[in-house]
């Protein structure tokens, strides 16, 4: 059955293994009854071994460094000088002090021997190794270091809680069977990572007085423990970071980021990044970790800008959709001010209004002529009448007229008024006669007026003799009853000669040689009234004294027809410019028609007023549809990725910006704004990526563009563009903290224990002499490669507490800033001291926990 070895009190016992499988309550009765059958602990072998590590450390120093001691031929001293060691044990024998004369068992005794060889070493080896730091090769080089261990009160205490250290270290490694090179390795771990100082002290007898001793001790000491690679880790840190002011400050630098900066990274400072990739490429695995976060914080930063706002096909789609609403509002207002607009309609053609204004015409002719038959009836036919008006006017046209128009004169003119006339009228003729001679002038004034071959000489002649006929009818007309009759009969014929055979209608009723009317009836309006002006205001005038206001209606309609022809093009778009100018030149026409002159004002004013409504609404949806005209049209058509690029093409992107906000801040649900900051975002990151990723100094220079600025001001709130002004401020120094930054010269400078290494460099040097096989240059030579790499390792022990501080404290924020703080001046939390107790703990603990 196997045995367990427990340390009870400083004292080994061994228990069967079954004491493992005892409840921890039992475990701990049963460790109390092994002390108390132990009984009192006896100091004076501790003493002993004290005694006898001084004995062996005082005279084997003296042995080392004296080349006289054995006898060779180099010696002047024929026997030598003999062991140093021998004599001070026959010393200490001689004058009664209890010394130890066997080896150490507990690991107290173990301590007590390592001590009192490192506290005997003190005072010779200082003074000689003082003397002989001065000489060359691998004597000076250990004679140097322990002159400087050694000449002070500091040194001598800590090299002595050292070496109680390492022989504790040596004997436990001793204990567990390993080999000797293990246990040489145990000793010098043990002098380096004491932990149980203030204890050993109180029980070390010294002229140094226990409150010095205890405060020179944890300073001696400390370097060279767990403890102590803290300490050298945190004045490393401020050594680089330019004293503990300047550490202090930077430490307040140090703390969460947006983006998973590094500690040194947050600083700045290029020693503390030169101990950061120092300490990258003392570990691969930071390394990697810490490239791996760079990359990372590229995507982090990229995300938390994101994340400032939503969807930017969000704001596209309430966008659209009150674009949409708003054509239709638009398209709305133009049908109502369109349905509103008086467009006054031709019933009938231009045609047909001029037939039945002819037929008009011609009916008032028929009635006129039969009116004129009976007031001509009424006079009596047998009444003489004189006719000298008539015979002179005949007699001075046929005097006046050249003879090569002689036969423009009528012949009935010079048969009966000619003055050559042989059977002519005389000086006084019946009614009947004048009359009759009347109607024939007037049809020969007609029918010189018909045709294409026109007699307007015969015509003009036959109307003046007509004239001079009437007047002689009218003679004395009003006198008697025949009288009156006459002057009816004259005066209306007069009025409808003058009405039906002259101006306008005259035209429209004549004829030609063979009887047909020269001007169509379906021409009647177009050439009376449709010229417009004055024109067509005498031709209504005409009209209207012909037939009377019975060919009203089918002129207004006419000339509605004329209207409507000027003010609306063929496809119904109404024309403001003709409408005004056919108002305009048939003024005078339209003042004949004063009804249909308001209805056509009244046409203008509403079609105006709906052509305008058109033309602003086409024009606002043109301009809603254009991306030059309209921010939203242009955010909207684009892809949702790159939408605001329309913004910031903008003459002024600021104030595009302000009408894209407010029409998405009336989405109730709040997604349109969301998007539209996700947009601003996203614009954000993309001008700030460069071929690497995201740029923090092109990010800040695009924050501080004064327009660019503005803009992301009107959508996204002041806290988000401080944020995003500290995402770019961590990505510069993410950049930054790439660069090759300056050599440090390593993470920890220090040197491990010197007299440690010294009497560690003799083992390994002996050790290595017994490898050479024994011969002398060969044993040399091994013996120096082997002290040599002692050192080395030595170094290491001490040093890898501290670089492995420094490595962790490279990517842990708390522990670098703790580093940076001097101990004295902050109070650490609770969560703090956790974090750093696995770098407090000290060797000697974790011995107790084995």
């Amino acid at each position: 059955m196997s045995e367990i070895t427990l340390n009870v009190e400083g004292r080994r016992v061994k228990v069967d293994e079954a004491f493992l499988r005892l409840t921890p309550e039992q475990q701990e009765a049963t460790v109390e009854e092994i002390a108390a059958s132990l009984g009192p602990k006896d100091d004076s072998g501790l003493m002993g071994q004290l005694n006898q590590g001084i004995a062996n450390s005082a005279g084997g120093i003296i042995d080392l460094i004296n080349p006289f001691d054995k006898p060779h031929a180099l010696n002047p001293f024929k026997e030598g000088t003999g062991s140093a060691k021998v004599g001070i044990e026959a010393g200490m024998d001689a004058i009664g002090v209890n010394r130890a004369t066997t080896e150490p068992d507990t690991l107290m005794e173990n301590f007590a021997r390592g001590a009192g060889e490192a506290a005997g070493a003190a005072p010779v080896g200082g003074a000689v190794a003082k003397a002989l730091s001065g000489a060359g090769g691998l004597l000076g080089s250990i004679a140097d270091d322990a002159s400087q261990a050694m000449n002070t009160t500091r040194g001598v205490v800590s090299e002595m809680f050292a070496g109680g250290g390492a022989q504790a270290g040596a004997a436990h490694a001793k204990d567990a069977g390993a080999p000797e090179w293990v246990q040489q390795t145990a000793a010098i771990a043990g002098g380096a990572g004491v932990g149980a100082i203030p204890g050993a002290v109180r029980s070390t007898p010294s002229a140094i007085g226990a409150r010095k001793l205890t405060s020179a001790v944890k300073t001696a000491a400390m370097p060279y423990t767990n403890t102590g690679g803290k300490e050298v880790a945190r004045q490393r840190m401020q050594e680089l970071a330019g004293g503990p002011e300047r550490a202090a400050e930077l430490a307040r630098h140090v703390g969460p980021t947006e983006i998973g900066l590094t500690p040194a990274q947050q600083t700045g400072d290029q020693n503390l990044l030169g101990l950061e990739q120092e300490a990258m490429r003392r570990d691969p695995n930071l390394r990697a970790r810490i490239e791996q976060q760079t990359e990372q914080g590229k995507q982090v930063a990229a995300q938390n800008i994101r994340s400032m706002g939503g969807d930017p096909a969000d704001a596209q789609a309430f966008f659209n959709e009150r674009r949409k609403t708003w054509r239709e509002n638009i398209i709305g207002m133009v049908d109502r001010a369109t349905e509103g607009a008086l467009r006054p309609a031709a019933k009938n053609s231009e045609m047909i209004n001029s037939q039945e204004v002819s037929e008009k015409i011609k009916a008032a002719e028929n009635a006129a002529r039969v009116q004129e038959a009976n007031l001509w009836a009424r006079v009596p036919r047998d009444t003489k009448v004189g006719t000298t008006a008539a015979r002179q006017k005949a007699h001075a046209l046929i005097a006046q007229t050249p003879k090569a128009q002689k036969d423009d004169i009528p012949r009935v003119v010079q048969e009966l008024l000619g003055p050559t006339a042989n059977n002519g009228f005389d000086e006084f003729e019946t009614v009947g006669e004048m009359h009759g001679l009347y109607s024939k002038l007037r049809e020969v004034a007609r029918a010189a007026r018909s045709g294409n071959n026109q007699q307007r000489n015969m015509a003009r002649i036959a109307d003046e003799v007509a004239d001079a006929v009437l007047e002689d009818m009218g003679a004395g007309a009003g006198v008697t009853e025949a009288g009156r009759a006459i002057d009816n009969a004259r005066a209306f014929s007069a009025e409808m000669h003058e009405v039906f055979s002259q101006g306008v209608v005259g035209k429209l009723l004549k004829r030609s040689i063979d009887g047909d009317r020269t001007i169509d009836p379906g021409l009647t309006l177009n050439r009376s009234l449709g010229r417009g002006g004055a024109t067509g205001a005498v031709g209504a005038d005409d009209i209207q004294k012909a037939a009377g206001s019975s060919a009203d209606p089918q002129m207004e309609d006419f000339v509605t027809g004329l209207f409507n022809r000027s003010a609306f093009s063929p496809d119904g778009a109404f024309n403001q410019r003709g409408a005004l100018s056919f108002m305009r030149d048939n003024g005078e026409m339209l003042q004949r028609f004063p009804y249909l002159r308001d209805t056509l004002d009244e046409a203008i004013k509403t079609q105006t007023r709906a052509s305008n409504a058109a033309d602003r609404g086409a024009r606002a949806l043109q301009n809603a549809n254009s991306p030059a005209k309209s921010v939203t049209a242009a955010f909207t058509q684009g892809p949702s990725e790159t939408a605001i690029e329309t913004v910031f093409k903008a003459k002024r992107p600021s104030v595009a910006a302000r009408e894209l906000v407010a029409t998405a801040r009336k989405d109730a649900s709040g997604k349109a704004m969301d998007g539209l900051k996700g947009s601003f975002a996203d614009y954000v990151i993309r001008k700030s990526t460069d071929a690497n990723g995201l740029n923090g100094d092109a990010m800040l220079r695009l924050l501080q563009t004064p327009e660019t600025a503005a803009t992301l001001r009107t959508a996204l709130p002041s806290a988000d563009l401080n944020r995003m002004k500290m995402i770019g401020t961590e990505l510069r120094k993410l950049r930054d903290g790439r660069k090759a930054a300056p050599d440090i010269g390593g993470l920890s400078p220090r040197s491990p224990n010197r007299l440690i290494e010294m009497a560690a460099r003799v083992i390994a040097a002996k050790q290595g002499a017994k490898m050479g096989g024994g011969s002398s240059g060969a044993s040399i030579q091994t013996a120096n490669m082997a002290s040599s790499r002692m050192k080395g390792i030595l170094g290491s022990l001490q040093n890898d507490k501290a670089e492995k501080l420094l490595i962790d404290a490279v990517s842990d924020p708390e522990l670098f800033r703790l580093l940076l703080v001097d101990p004295g001046t902050v109070k650490l939390t609770p969560r703090q001291k956790s974090r750093l107790a696995p770098y407090f703990a000290g060797t000697a603990a974790a011995m107790g926990a084995e």
